[in-house]
This record gives C-alpha cells, structure tokens and sequence, in this order.
C-alpha cells in the first residue's frame, strides 16, 4: 500500500496487479499508514484544511474521520506499537506535530514540529511517551512530559556537532532506545538522546551507500 497523487494504490505482490482508492482531499493523498492489526489504514490528505480518514482493510469503508492536524496537507502518519494512537506531521506552511486518540476522533497533544519540512514521525516501540520526527536539516526527539496543565509534547533537536548537518529521510528506534538515523552522504548515525553516539561507515571510511538513505527499518 502507498500513496500515488490523487490515489491510494493497493499492489499484490504475488502477480502484481492494483486496486486504487481514489483521496477525498481536492489536493490528493500526502501519505498512508498501515494499522499493526492490519485491519484497517489511515490516508493523510492534501488541500484545504485536509483531513485523515481511517478504513477498514480489505473492506475499504470508512470508521473515522479526524479533522484539525494540518493547513494544508499531512507528510507522514504513524501508528503506535497497540494501534490505539496515531501521530501526523504536516507540510507547510505550519509543520504541525499531533497526537491523536484517533477512535475517539481527538486531539490529544498538539506542538510545531520544526520551521521546515517535515518527513517522519515514528512512535517508540515499547514507550508510547516517546515519538521521533526528522527531515530538512533536522532530526528532533519528543518526550510527553507531565505538567501542572496535564502533558505536552517537548521536543530536543538533535545535535550534529562535527557531522555535517544532513536531511534526514529515514529512522528507527533500537529495543534499547537509541535512534539509528540515515544521511543525505549515505552514512548511518547512531543517536542517543539527542546527541550522535557513532556513525556507521564501511571498512575504509567509505560511505554506507552511494547516495542518501531514505528507508531505514530494524527488526
């Protein structure tokens, strides 16, 4: 399942052939996101005021509707390791970071992400407190911290220090909590906290690809 401009195209893997699920936004699908249930999908829209639209799979009908994420359009969605929560990111020109109760169609935490795009969020494995975002020139990692007004989101930029600064397409967090990120170079960085632990090249110093890293996922 991906997003392909105005459609949500569904691709066998056996033979190859698609279905297509047409976006409800008048500025096409920015992103989808798979449940971990694999029962149902959530589309992030394009447009006016955009909505995300969650569907039963293989049913395709829609349970719910979540409204107030995004201006103009989502980047990217993603679930929680139990599925009971949802986090999107939006495009320009607000960048916005939400936390959603999605089957209560709710806004839980809501926070400007950074001041340019935004490409990922992801969710800790094991710490539904804990999220990641990345994308021009950033890598940020959230905390929800309790205040005397209930939580919010806090975010702390990742700090490049002597590794040149690198759009950041691809992330994922490791069972013991640090952050494995690419680079726009083609080297892996090792992150823990907010500050890089080691970067991965090959024997020699050579780069880990010819080109920037834009899938990173670890099992």
């Amino acid at each position: 399942i991906y997003a392909m401009g105005n459609n949500v195209v569904f691709e066998s893997t056996t033979d190859g052939t698609r279905r297509y699920l047409e976006g409800l936004d008048d500025g096409g699908v920015g992103c989808v996101a798979v449940h971990p249930e694999k029962k149902m999908f959530a589309v992030g829209g394009r447009g006016f005021q955009p909505k995300i639209y969650i569907y039963s799979y293989p049913e395709l009908k829609i349970v719910n509707v979540l409204s107030g994420g995004a201006e103009r359009g989502y980047s990217n969605l993603s679930y929680n390791a139990h599925g009971n929560k949802l986090a999107s990111v939006a495009m320009a020109p607000d960048y916005m970071l939400t936390v959603w109760d999605w089957k209560r169609e709710l806004i839980e935490l809501h926070s400007k992400a950074f001041g340019q795009d935004v490409f990922n969020v992801k969710f800790s494995k094991d710490d539904d407190r804990r999220l990641t975002t990345s994308g021009t020139g950033h890598i940020r990692f959230w905390k929800m911290a309790s205040t005397f007004t209930g939580y919010k989101l806090q975010g702390s930029i990742g700090k490049f220090g002597k590794v040149e600064l690198s759009d950041i397409c691809a992330l994922d967090e490791m069972p013991d909590g640090k952050v494995v990120s690419g680079t726009e170079s083609g080297s892996m960085l090792l992150w823990e906290g907010n500050f890089i632990k080691c970067r991965f090249v090959q024997v020699g110093g050579k780069q880990c690809h010819d080109g920037e890293i834009t899938y990173i996922e670890l099992d």
